[in-house]
């Protein structure tokens, strides 16, 4: 009964915003102002910024979406939409921080702060609302969904992505951090307006009415929009896979452009704004360091300033509390009870006894052997990794990037954890890699994303392994986005690097995000690995065509400290506009001669001028070059024919028996490739469930189709990373293929569980054809019944197995797979650890 009350009460709100909304961003609007408060740090004057933001988060993140309050046809039929229209740009807040200074004398009292806290959740939703709707600014994130996903059409992006953020917040992310009040400054918003304005515009009850509208939404969005996700991700696999890392407009992104605007909120509030540049866009407002006038000219009446706690007046039928200078809302015990339930201890055991029954197969690992963590929240640990012998001892180490890693006033900076093994391998012991690796490098550049890329090859010719790490966001604070390689030389006879790079390798052009890739190849045939360098957000001569860029090893790169991307000793360029050439970079050595091999995953099958706009054309179907070096002529290409389904994406190679027959092998994943499932007679479609292609060599001019290995959940992404390595000592390969979203549904989707797995296959048992339609029950694909071990996810929503390596230590060689916040487990087998990243 208690639930039907509940929809009864938020299901005509929920609807009638979704449908009438220009912005529907709740979620996702309070996720970046949450994101973007972690690691911001501000002293001005007597006042801490961060403190007073924590203080009061009901004003904080009810500021968050206020801006959006006015849009929707259910608030007094959208009469008041050019007021939420002002609220998003510059001008007003410059007239709220000259409002706040003229009103308010240091120190503040507590409806003082809460009006501050308000107006910084109102500066997070303006940059934020810039990059992702493009506003004023090129390739900003519904633009680039637009020229992927819907043909170039960003009205259709636009519909999707605003309430599709939302939606996929709900999915993944975790909203305990929501506060169960808001407070809304109601009395001071008249009076900004007034000024703004210069007349009265808007009403109290209007802003009252409104803001609770949107409260009552939020808590619409956390009950529901979560089952809403197979709708939304099958509109476009775009929004899934980019919605935290793109680099204009991503939630990180977003976050970062909020924590400046903190920043310049901050210093405008201290000392004026006087000193500042402030244009109608807010993300190119500029403040001088100067000094400015910080003594307040006048106070308001006492009344304004008494303590809000003690004059609360209820207002029962709505849950909201009045105060002299604003109102609270309360979330209604219907609600409150609903949410309860749905954390409660029941629902946990339920989902725990499914996951208990379902892991009783022998092939099951579900344990790593070790954990190597991060305590700091979004650093993403293991978005890359690597391995050799960086310290000269004969074992192979492990090298591992956090591109997220922030700390307080350094948002985004990134590091690179270096782990030594020996004769035992790595250390079996779950491990702070900030207090415990052997090596730590960190990046300097805001935002810049350091780790994102890594390589190791003696780029200098001294005998000793140097190692290359991308940040590809560098001058994201000038929104140049232009990103950075830079290379740390080893030396003999010590261990460790430098802090500082012996060679800095930087790109000219704007959105360049040089370094999101590496690799280390033999470019010259002169029997030495040389730097690949991929930038597939690159213009490439077009948008985001992407290109690759190779620099030669020689001795004399010892005395180069600054090199730019017109210097590479070679290069190749995207064909396609948002083809993203060069997301994915592998090499292979066949007779003498190297063969590498690129992957543009969002490559379109177009023919003809215009094609791009056609509905008619394949979107997102992937390609796959191969050159052999040092030709920059592609010996063959491999194209997808599966709208949507991303081929290129991840690629390795090895040696496989297929058959009983020794071959070469080229793996490909297409991790967004729909797949046909079967249950006895009836079919149906598994949408992105994911795809991983095996491809013999034997004709390094015609790659030829041999295998096909199949995801059995629909959006899993089966074949997001891909990966070979002899395992079993046998003199073949393993097939490694990642799941990192792979979800299953309980009892008709109440207790929906995330599953992610990576999956283990034999390099010796290889058959022809579609590999995992061949079942062992009535229903296909059946990619377990061909694992030699399934690795399954020790943590829920991580994504594990966004990235997969192997290492040889001694007697051992692990398996690494990857966890959120930053989890790097380690799964010892025989002679291999594979290590699973969970970014």
């Amino acid at each position: 009964m208690e639930s039907l009350k509940l929809w009864s009460v938020l299901l005509p709100v929920f609807c009638t915003f979704c449908q009438r909304a220009t912005s529907c961003g709740l979620s996702t609007h309070l996720e970046i102002a949450h994101r973007a408060l972690e690691f911001f740090s501000a002293q001005k004057g007597n006042v801490d910024y961060r403190k007073l933001l924590l203080t009061h988060q009901d004003a904080y993140q009810a500021g968050s979406v206020y801006p959006d309050a006015f849009y929707s046809g259910i608030c007094k039929h959208g009469l008041f939409h050019q007021v939420s229209e002002d609220t998003h740009w510059a001008p007003f807040l410059s007239a709220s921080i000259h409002y706040i200074r003229k009103n308010y004398q240091q120190p503040w009292e507590e409806a003082a702060e809460k009006l501050v806290a308000f107006l910084f959740g109102i500066a997070s939703h303006m940059v934020a609302d810039v990059s992702w709707h493009s506003l004023g600014i090129e390739q900003g994130f519904l633009h680039a969904m637009a020229a992927i996903d819907f043909h170039g059409s960003y009205p259709e992006a636009h519909s999707a992505g605003d309430f599709g953020g939302d939606v996929l917040s709900q999915f993944e992310f975790d909203f305990n951090y929501l506060n169960p009040s808001w407070y809304v400054p109601v009395k001071d918003l008249l009076s900004i307006y007034e000024e703004f304005y210069g007349q009265k515009i808007i009403t109290e009850d209007t802003i009252i009415e409104c803001t609770y509208l949107q409260f009552l939404q939020m808590y619409g969005e956390m009950f529901s929009v979560a089952k809403l996700y197979p709708v939304y991700a099958s509109k476009s696999p775009f929004l899934v896979n980019k919605f935290q890392e793109y680099f204009v407009g991503g939630v990180d992104d977003m976050a970062f452009s909020s924590n400046n605007i903190f920043e310049l909120t901050s210093q405008m509030l201290t000392n004026g704004t006087s000193c500042c540049f402030i244009p109608e866009n807010p993300l190119y407002i500029r403040c001088k360091h100067e000094p400015g006038n910080t003594i307040m000219i006048k106070r308001l009446r006492t009344e304004h300033h008494r303590n809000i706690a003690s004059s609360r007046v209820k207002s029962a039928e709505r849950n909201i509390s009045y105060t002299g200078r604003g109102v609270y809302f309360d979330i209604p015990p219907l609600i409150m009870n609903y949410l309860q339930i749905r954390n409660s201890t029941f629902t946990k055991n339920v989902r725990e006894v499914f996951a208990v029954t379902q892991r009783q197969s022998s092939k099951y690992i579900t344990e790593p052997s070790a954990s190597y963590f991060l305590t700091t929240p979004y650093a993403r640990l293991g978005w890359a990794m690597t391995s050799a012998d960086l310290n000269q001892d004969g074992y192979d180490d492990l090298v591992v990037g956090a591109p997220g890693y922030s700390k307080a006033g350094h948002i985004q900076i990134g590091r690179v954890y270096i782990v030594y093994s020996n004769n035992s391998g790595l250390p079996h012991a779950d491990l702070n890699l900030d207090q415990e690796a052997n090596e730590i490098l960190e990046g300097t550049k805001p935002s810049g994303r350091f780790g994102s890329a890594v390589a190791v090859l003696d780029f200098n010719e001294d005998g000793v392994m140097d190692l290359a790490v991308g940040a590809p966001s560098v001058g994201s604070q000038d929104l140049t986005y232009k990103g950075s390689v830079y290379v740390f030389f080893g030396s003999k006879g010590r261990n460790g690097f430098d802090n500082l790079p012996n060679i800095t390798i930087v790109c000219q052009e704007i959105h360049c995000n040089l370094g999101w890739s590496l690799l280390a190849a033999d470019i010259d045939e002169d029997g030495n690995n040389d730097l690949l360098v991929g930038s597939p957000y690159a213009p490439g001569d077009g948008k985001q065509r992407g290109f690759v860029a190779g620099f030669y090893s020689f001795f004399n790169r010892s005395n180069q400290g600054l090199l730019s991307v017109s210097d590479a000793d070679w290069m190749v360029k995207g064909e396609r506009d948002y083809g993203w050439f060069g997301s994915s970079l592998n090499s292979i050595q066949l007779q003498n001669m190297t063969l590498l091999l690129i992957g543009s995953p969002t490559w379109k099958s177009c023919n003809g001028l215009g094609c791009y706009l056609s509905p008619d054309m394949k979107q997102v179907v992937g390609r796959v070059y191969g050159y052999i070096l040092p030709c920059t002529q592609s010996r063959f290409t491999l194209s997808g024919d599966k709208e949507m389904g991303r081929l290129g994406s991840s690629l390795a190679t090895g040696f496989l028996s297929v058959k009983g027959i020794s071959r070469h092998v080229l793996v490909i994943g297409a991790p967004t490739q729909d797949s046909t499932s079967k249950f006895a007679f009836i079919t149906s479609v598994l949408r992105q469930a994911g795809t991983a292609l095996i491809y013999d060599f034997t004709d390094s001019t015609r790659p030829l189709l041999l295998s096909r290995f199949t995801g059995d959940k629909r959006f899993s992404r089966f074949g997001e990373d891909v990966h070979l390595r002899d395992l079993d000592g046998d003199g073949f390969d393993e097939i490694i293929v990642t799941s990192p979203l792979r979800t299953e549904d309980l009892m008709a989707g109440m207790f929906e569980r995330h599953a992610e797995r990576v999956y283990i296959y034999s390099g010796n048992q290889t058959t022809l054809g579609n590999v995992t339609d061949h079942c062992q029950s009535w229903t296909s694909p059946c990619p377990e019944d061909w694992a030699k071990y399934v690795l399954i996810s020790p943590e829920e929503r991580s994504r594990f197995g966004s990235a997969v390596i192997t290492i040889k230590s001694g007697q051992k060689v692990t398996k690494q797979a990857q966890l959120e916040a930053g989890i790097l487990c380690t799964f010892y087998n025989n002679s291999q650890l594979v290590s699973v990243g969970i970014v």
